[in-house]
């Protein structure tokens, strides 16, 4: 006699309780629904990583001004996204309005510049690469105008995208570079000295504030005496007093702006010192030269530079 509501097959006493049946349906309904989530969240994982890697357009605007190579600053649609870390021949800084006001209008003050610099004219950021990060520099006109106008035309005929050694780092001083075979020539010929806007002599190796002659950041010439200013350039890498900036032939005419570019500058390696390629090597040789990765494979290079803005100041 077969039991209402339970089935078995004839002539067997077990069967399968309806409970049990929806049991089975409810794991079976509750799986689906897991499977379904799942789908759901991969489904929505993709469309956002598609949203940041597929669909955000950088592009570049037209120069604003009649040099081919000075450009505005790069826009993309994900504002939350640096644009330099997006682009690697960008800087955090690609326009003047991207600076503090210190930066823009630099003054003497308790912590930077001993003296107050010239002050209007023409001035230009520069976008740099380094084998160590980006460099912003804001050159200055009225600092150094044979100075200034000679790094200009360099970096206008990109001659920085040779990938330009430095050189000769000295730790907690300065590095120097410029240098890099028969391209380098062309910058050679002395450059006249420009009126030297810092105190000289030894009595003005920093003022009554303690601030040094030569800022960190500063870039000059490597000048070797009176009017011996030629493509070879120092950037100090710490204050200094004692040496640099007093006199004419190592007048700055420029410096590094932004905090990434500080950033940047402390990690150049410093440890072949004075025993780095020497000049007369790099006069022979650019930066292509086998045994310059061979002898010096830490040394760093500075790999492109362009224009990035422009203005006169009152």
């Amino acid at each position: 006699k077969e039991t209402k509501g339970i089935w078995r097959p004839k002539g067997q006493n077990q069967g399968i309780p309806l409970v049990v049946w929806m049991a089975a349906m409810l794991f079976g309904i509750m799986f689906v629904m897991v499977v379904m989530a799942v789908w759901l969240s991969v489904t929505v994982s993709n469309l956002v990583s598609e949203e940041k890697t597929g669909h955000n357009h950088v592009s570049v605007n037209e120069p604003f001004s009649s040099s081919s190579s000075m450009n505005h600053a790069v826009s993309t649609n994900n504002e939350n996204v640096p644009i330099y870390l997006r682009d690697s021949s960008s800087c955090p800084y690609m326009s003047l309005s991207d600076l503090t006001q210190e930066e823009r209008y630099p003054k003497a003050g308790p912590s930077r510049h001993m003296v107050n610099p010239p002050q209007g004219g023409n001035v230009t950021l520069v976008c740099c690469q380094t084998s160590k990060g980006p460099w912003n520099v804001m050159v200055h006109e009225t600092w150094a105008p044979l100075g200034a106008k000679r790094f200009l035309s360099m970096v206008e005929e990109q001659y920085f995208d040779t990938k330009v050694p430095l050189m000769r780092c000295l730790r907690g001083f300065l590095c120097q570079f410029g240098l890099n075979g028969a391209g380098g020539k062309k910058y050679q010929p002395n450059l006249p000295d420009d009126t030297n806007w810092l105190p000289e002599g030894p009595k003005h190796r920093q003022n009554e504030l303690n601030v040094k002659r030569f800022q960190q950041g500063y870039l000059a010439y490597a000048g070797a005496g009176p009017n011996s200013r030629s493509n070879q350039l120092i950037i100090a890498l710490k204050d200094s007093g004692l040496l640099a900036g007093g006199s004419p032939w190592e007048v700055p005419w420029g410096e590094l702006v932004g905090a990434h570019s500080i950033d940047t500058l402390v990690r150049i390696y410093t440890g072949y010192g004075e025993k780095g390629p020497s000049q007369g090597f790099l006069n022979r040789h650019d930066s292509t030269a086998p045994e310059l990765k061979h002898d010096f494979p830490l040394l760093d290079y500075v790999t492109s530079c362009r224009l990035v803005d422009n203005e006169v100041q009152a």
